[in-house]
């Protein structure tokens, strides 16, 4: 296909950012202090701030990493370690309120589709009024997608044979109803991880009953939602900035060390992490069956309870625990494969979430549509075939925040670099060495692998067998390298507009 001729008008904007989430407020921050000659804007579908704060509205919802490595490092964090959603909300805000940031955030506005021309150097950009439905263009020179990493509208939820003829009420925690009332119903909670650890102890002393339905257990790691060191150092009467660095790096040197015990002696880290929860539970109880995980825990995440308000609801009584595959649902509930009847006024199916590739946006470049599977990654921020667009991914082992920082630092540098060079666009581009190496997945699944990038691989972009096109799962390597990240090794093809 031919070039378009080129038209004479600037884009409308030099950045789009999409999403107004953690990612996406910390990079209007980047552009707003150390790009301040950018014209920017921040596309967000809902109709405030805070992503993942913001929706998730289920009872007992929390962070399950510290707030000090999920909050920035140039904020402080005052409260206790791990807090929940309207808190995390409050914060961001203040930050936002800080630097006058919410005058660039456009809200009810989904971004849905964006069209390259290499002759104009820019996209254009479709975006949809929530609220209305009506849509407007733009145009935008660079796209800096802050999505998050799952799908906002709608939870994962599998398709049970018999679900259709459940005649109880049927949630997913990420769409919770307002005006739930969970008093004497019994309730079934199908699933394993964080939102279960989460929502259960939350809604069991209201509930007549409560059964946890698992596939398959999750590991746990107890404690007290204190930092004792943090306590101490306000006694002292140090200045918070200085104690959110240093609990900051406290927590983020513990999780290598709890990391490199989960890699280096799996066996050593499942039984311990086994024994802990064996230890808050009744003596004889079933800890082989309900909480002895398949995998090992360097594989997916590990659920943090806090203050064994889990174990404790287990414990006196108010919830059971099932571990089975589901045959069927029922109308009045559902059966297990093993023959067990789970009856149940309400089902809460806390299945996880279904991953967001570039926030679903249709891409095309001159006219030519993109599927974003046949990319190959550059160190998971940009990708082949798709010029002047970045993707904010954060760490899976540890808090979100902690590799979207370091990304946001680097796409910022990017940016710096082209306004440098005069140039128009910079796209990811193979080497000559690097066209026939092997295509690997975008998440590495001997590294790390959830369901949810297990039911994706096919939808994301590729990796490939050099560093430079890996999304890397490691954030203490990977903090040594990609700060200093060399732009001009022959990866990246910097355009100037003629």
């Amino acid at each position: 296909m031919q070039d378009q001729p080129a038209t004479t008008s600037a884009p409308d904007l030099d950045v789009l950012v999409i999403g107004a989430g953690i990612s996406g407020i910390h990079a209007a921050y980047q552009l707003r202090t150390e790009l301040p000659s950018l014209r920017f804007e921040v596309a967000e579908a809902h109709h405030s701030f805070g992503g993942t704060w913001l929706i998730h509205t289920y009872p007992g919802v929390r962070s399950d990493t510290e707030v000090y490595t999920l909050g920035y490092s140039f904020k402080p964090w005052t409260g206790a370690p791990y807090a929940g959603a309207a808190e995390i909300h409050a914060y961001l805000g203040e930050l936002i309120a800080e630097h006058d940031l919410e005058r660039s955030f456009t809200y009810n506005t989904m971004v849905e589709a964006a069209s390259w021309s290499t002759a104009d150097q820019f996209w254009t950009v479709s975006l949809r009024d929530t609220v209305t439905n009506e849509v407007r263009t733009t145009t935008a020179r660079f796209i800096w997608s802050c999505h998050g990493y799952y799908t906002h509208a709608a939870g994962h939820t599998p398709q049970w044979p018999g679900l259709e003829d459940y005649a109880g009420t049927l949630i997913h925690p990420q769409a919770w109803p307002e005006r739930l009332d969970l008093s004497n119903q019994t309730v079934a909670v199908i699933g394993s991880g964080a939102t279960m650890a989460t929502l259960v102890p939350a809604i069991a002393d209201q509930c007549a009953s409560v059964t946890v339905v698992q596939r398959s257990p999750a590991y746990f790691f107890q404690s007290e939602n204190r930092d004792p060191l943090a306590d101490q150092l306000r006694e002292l009467g140090i200045d918070e900035t200085w104690i959110h660095e240093i609990i900051r790096r406290k927590a983020v040197k513990d999780m290598a060390a709890m990391t490199s015990v989960q890699f280096n002696h799996p066996e050593l880290s499942k039984a311990g992490l086994i024994k802990m929860v064996a230890d808050q539970l009744p003596e004889g109880y079933d800890v082989e069956t309900h909480f002895t995980p398949r995998h090992f825990p360097h594989e997916q995440r590990v659920a943090r309870i806090l203050n064994g308000d889990l174990f404790r609801a287990i414990s006196n009584g108010s919830v059971t625990m099932v571990t089975d595959e589901i045959a069927t649902f029922t109308p009045t509930g559902l059966v297990t494969e093993g023959g067990t009847v789970v009856d149940a006024d309400v089902v809460i199916t806390a299945t996880g979430f279904d991953l967001s590739v570039l926030g679903g946006v249709a891409f095309t470049v001159d006219g030519q549509a993109v599927n974003v599977a046949n990319s190959v990654t550059w160190r998971g921020v940009l990708f082949t075939g798709l010029p002047n667009v970045a993707w904010t991914f954060g760490a899976l082992r540890l808090s979100w925040t902690m590799r979207a920082e370091m990304v946001n630092h680097l796409i910022t540098r990017l940016l710096s670099t082209m306004n440098a060079r005069g140039a128009t666009s910079v796209a990811a581009v193979l080497r000559p060495e690097d066209v026939g190496m092997e295509r690997q997945p975008f998440i590495d699944p001997a590294q790390f692998n959830p369901g949810y990038a297990q039911r994706a691989r096919a939808l994301m972009p590729k990796g490939g067998t050099a560093a430079e096109w890996q999304m890397d799962l490691d954030y203490w390597h990977e903090v040594t390298v990609l700060p200093d990240v060399d732009f001009t090794d022959g990866c990246l093809q910097f355009t100037s507009q003629s």
